[in-house]
């Protein structure tokens, strides 16, 4: 009789196999994560430059970098408006209405149309639709809308320096300070920035807009925020001055403003604090952190960093650069150019790099 020899795999040397493929996809997943960081980082920075460079486009053609806000500071648009025909958005740019207008109630000039305010109404068929790919770090997976799903979330902030959106000393009306907290007074100068934002500190502590003089020709009436700045007022070096950075974008959808950047509170950052410092607060005055109250949609969830809406004479309105690119964030300096920016990188630095006009030495930690 002739015998039958069975060829196959035992069932250890199939657990063996089973095995070593699980340990070669462990040692092979981390390498893909890297690999995707690494492209989304380069999508990043790509994005970032193509911000800053169209910021310089714009002050050939205008004069003036970007305002950081309208001259109504939080509502009828933001830099993300005037800058859209230098990112190859010239159409969505001349189908947008009222950039800048006047009719924001207290006084304004009549007729008032609040359907307007942060882009809808009439403008909604731009902010509300459309989440543009170049002012979006592909390494946020983080919500893309706000607002029960009607406004649009990015990434990309303007600097508008060292101390709050307010642009003046903290704590307010301190002295003897310095632009980086060197001198150990505790009074924090405000060093200039390349972009306007809320100037003058006279209603800050009660967390209003500030509201200087209208910078068009002095009439209270009209719009007083978001001054833009002439590039020979960077007396810094544009070099030295960053032009732009990365917030993260909403936490916790629909309670949560941040990464909001049609709106003036959510279009900007300040170098007060260090970059993706995890104990450093974000001060979201006019708008919301999370929890209820904010729209429609009420959560349970936390954001993944501080916020409050509060702001004080000591930790005044202001949003800090975030991101989730490992061990730090990308910023473009106001000369064009991107950096990489780490975490690590010392308080003194980084507030001198946030402002325009501190002529402070920079130190090679970044």
């Amino acid at each position: 009789m002739r015998s039958r020899n069975r060829s196959g795999f035992t069932l250890i040397e199939l657990l063996v196999v089973i095995a070593i493929i699980a340990i070669l996809i462990g040692l092979l997943l981390p390498a893909v994560q890297k690999v995707r960081e690494a492209a989304a980082r380069a999508k990043c920075t790509n994005n970032i430059k193509q911000i800053s460079l169209a910021n310089m486009n714009y002050e050939s053609a205008n004069g003036t970098f970007l305002p950081g806000v309208s001259r109504t500071g939080c509502c009828w648009g933001t830099w993300m408006i005037p800058i859209l025909p230098y990112m190859e958005q010239k159409s969505m740019f001349e189908g947008y209405v009222n950039f800048g207008g006047l009719d924001n109630g207290g006084g304004y000039p009549t007729p008032i149309d609040t359907t307007r305010r942060y882009g809808q109404g009439v403008n909604a068929t731009f902010t509300s639709s459309k989440t543009l790919s170049t002012f979006t770090c592909p390494s946020d997976p983080g919500p893309i809308v706000w607002n029960n799903g009607t406004l649009t979330l990015h990434n990309y902030v303007l600097n508008a320096g060292n101390t709050s959106f307010y642009q003046s000393n903290l704590p307010f009306n301190c002295t003897g300070g310095d632009t980086t907290g060197a001198n150990g007074s505790g009074c924090i100068t405000f060093g200039g920035a390349p972009f306007g934002w809320y100037e003058d500190p006279a209603t800050q502590a009660a967390g209003g807009d500030s509201s200087p003089t209208d910078y068009t020709g002095g009439n209270a009436s009209q719009g007083r925020s978001g001054k833009p700045r002439k590039i020979v007022t960077i007396t810094d070096g544009t070099s030295n001055t960053i032009c732009a950075s990365e917030v993260l974008r909403a936490p916790a959808r629909g309670s949560d403003i941040r990464g909001f950047t049609w709106w003036g509170g959510g279009a900007g950052f300040v170098t007060y604090q260090t970059p993706n410092n995890p104990s450093a607060t974000d001060v979201m005055t006019g708008g919301c952190c999370g929890g209820t109250g904010c729209d429609a949609i009420s959560t349970s969830l936390n954001p993944v960093t501080l916020c409050t809406t509060t702001s004080t004479s000591t930790l005044a309105r202001m949003q800090l650069a975030r991101s989730l690119h490992p061990g730090g964030v990308v910023v473009g300096m106001c000369d064009g150019s991107v950096k990489f920016v780490p975490q690590s990188v010392s308080l003194l630095t980084w507030r001198a790099l946030g402002t325009a006009t501190g002529n402070e030495t920079l130190a090679n930690d970044y």
